[in-house]
């Protein structure tokens, strides 16, 4: 009987055997892959911006519009993908492709409708807060802009 108590230990000992323990911390692109929403209601609809992070350092962004309270997307303002760095606690995304609405649009239309923006914008840098769970835009030298907490993209998965 002793003998079979001590192979059923050895027996559930084995898996903590192969095991191992490890302090090291999540490289900053494993904690930042998932996707960052910001919502903010106009005209009595509702615009939805992503950012989704990948872990092998590639991004996709877009803006829908939605009816007002509702799911249905009405159309898209842009779209974009490209690479990002994260460097401490601030990411940046490059090496854009971006597509966006054209001058003469009145509004948000379907996604195959955008134009792609030639100019490219270069790269757009974001705050890291709390512990990988919000984004804050920071305004470019020749922007005019004032983030705030409530213009922050929020962690959603």
């Amino acid at each position: 009987m002793k003998t079979m108590k001590k192979y059923i230990l050895l027996i559930l000992a084995i898996p903590f055997l192969f095991s191992s323990c490890s302090d090291e911390e999540p490289s900053p692109e494993a904690r930042i892959t998932g996707i960052y929403e910001q919502n903010y209601e106009f005209a009595e609809t509702d615009w939805q911006t992503t950012i989704q992070f990948e872990r092998e350092g590639t991004f996709y962004t877009e803006r829908v519009v939605k009816n007002s309270g509702g799911d249905e997307i009405i159309g898209f303002y842009y779209y974009g993908s490209g690479t990002y760095t994260i460097s401490e606690d601030d990411v940046a995304v490059l090496n854009f492709e971006e597509y966006f609405i054209g001058p003469e649009d009145g509004g948000p239309v379907a996604k195959s409708e955008l134009y792609e923006y030639e100019d490219g914008r270069g790269v757009m840098n974001y705050s890291i807060l709390e512990n990988y769970t919000r984004l804050r835009y920071q305004c470019g030298p020749s922007e005019f802009c004032a983030p705030s907490q409530d213009d922050d993209f929020i962690r959603v998965d």
